[in-house]
């Protein structure tokens, strides 16, 4: 099992912005369930169109891992959402593999 400043030490050796990694400080204070992007990107104090960039650098060298889901809003219309978490230890992401 690793120490919080042994995984800290792994993301940040990881060659990452420092958007991506404000990203993912947020996305391990939630813990292991899935958050919106909407949601992360609140948090942060960005738009959501600006943290697709910072969440395709986490992607790409295997810290999160995403979800699309094709949900229905309350005025019966159906629309995509991208859900983000990190990637389980031990295994990996599609775009790690």
């Amino acid at each position: 099992m690793t120490t919080p400043a042994e995984t800290v030490a792994t993301v940040v050796a990881s060659d990452i912005s420092d958007r991506a990694f404000r990203l993912y400080v947020v996305i391990a204070l939630h813990g292991d369930a899935w958050m919106s992007c909407q949601d992360i990107a609140t948090a942060v104090g960005m738009k959501s169109h600006e943290i697709r960039m910072p969440l395709a650098e986490l992607r790409r060298v295997g810290l999160v891992e995403r979800e699309r889901r094709y949900e229905r809003h309350a005025k019966n219309r159906k629309t995509w959402h991208t859900y983000v978490r990190l990637t389980p230890a031990g295994t990996t992401t599609e775009a790690a593999a």
